[in-house]
């Protein structure tokens, strides 16, 4: 038979456990600011947009229950979800990109992918599970070596994934399964399988409209589009991965129209300036990023390809951009400040 442990035991144990827990507490509370720090750096690095970054220490309450549950005989090592992240992508081919961003940034000691040992009926439960420890380069800095060795569980979901687990957790069909009310959970059952088919289908279309923007691109028409100079700027800027979104398509169909006023009519006459002025655009930048007080420090360029493309611009039509873009003295400033650098 099973050993049994008294209530008073469970009692003592737990002021014992009570007492160690909250001493190591702070810790995990600094290994999860860190862990998301460095996760929101790769993020902006990598131009990956997500939907939302969930962070939480479990609370005693909620380690004492797995700790009894689970049976563990050294609980502050065996408990492994103390720290926890959430990371609650759009799509599921962002599962892959964050999967090996975490790679890349930290030290994973187990990985455990739902996906591949879902039930029919589990279609919450698709998360990706990485359990990570600060990597030595990070942790030998004075701040941080005592998190060494701190696991932390880094959950990876879609944001249709996260919404049924939430639904489901509150309709608690186990309680369906064990009156065994069919016609109940035929309806649960079905709706899980039309989240997962909405799922694929947002996947594909998010492909869709990906493989839409990499087309050649049309150099010669009557206007050129918003969507033109951002293909473009994915084409010739090779650093730059974001993608077209209401930010962006807003910030490149201002940029077509005020081009259009220029009587720009090809892609073509856009990539020759960049070309003729591409040295200038470089101390550009130089000077600018020499400026900014770290305010850009999480990436490696300071203006995006719009910033470029304008002061390309101005460089080539000086007093006739102004008038355009409205903005006085402006080209005059620009190539002051390529001087200066």
């Amino acid at each position: 038979m099973p050993e049994t442990t008294s209530v008073g035991e469970i009692i003592i144990d737990s002021l014992e456990l009570r007492k160690i827990y909250e001493s190591k507490r702070p810790k995990y509370d600094r290994l999860l600011n860190l862990v998301s720090l460095i996760l929101n750096s790769a993020l902006e690095k990598n131009n990956l947009r997500i939907h939302s970054m969930k962070q939480r220490v479990k609370d005693y309450s909620s380690f004492l229950e797995k700790v009894e549950r689970k049976r563990y005989e050294d609980p502050l090592r065996q408990c492994t979800d103390l720290a926890g992240v959430r990371i609650i992508c759009l799509f599921s081919s962002h599962i892959e990109r964050l999967k090996k961003i975490i790679q890349n940034e930290f030290k994973v000691i187990e990985e455990s992918d739902k996906r591949s040992a879902k039930k029919f009926d589990q279609f919450g439960y698709l998360s990706l599970h990485m359990l990570v420890e600060i990597p030595k380069n990070r942790s030998q800095f004075i701040e941080f070596n005592d998190l060494g060795g701190l696991v932390c569980e880094i959950q990876i979901r879609t944001i249709l994934q996260e919404a049924w687990a939430e639904i489901e957790h509150h309709l608690n069909y186990k309680a369906a399964k064990q009156e065994k009310n069919t016609a109940l959970l035929r309806k649960i059952f079905s709706l899980a399988g039309m989240f997962e088919v909405a799922d694929s289908t947002f996947e594909e279309i998010n492909s869709g409209f990906s493989k839409m923007i990499e087309k050649d691109l049309t150099t010669k028409k009557q206007e050129i589009t918003g969507l033109d100079l951002y293909k473009f700027s994915k084409e010739h800027f090779r650093w730059y991965e974001n993608e077209w979104d209401q930010k962006e398509e807003r910030s490149f169909l201002k940029l077509s129209k005020e081009i259009s006023r220029m009587n720009i009519k090809a892609i073509k006459d856009i990539e020759n300036l960049l070309k003729k002025y591409s040295l200038d655009l470089e101390k550009y930048e130089t000077y600018h990023k020499s400026k900014s007080n770290g305010k850009k420090l999480g990436s490696t360029k300071f203006f995006n390809p719009v910033g470029l493309i304008r002061a390309a611009l101005a460089i080539e039509y000086g007093k006739k951009f102004d008038l355009v873009f409205g903005l006085t003295g402006y080209s005059e400033k620009l190539k002051k400040e390529i001087d200066m650098d």
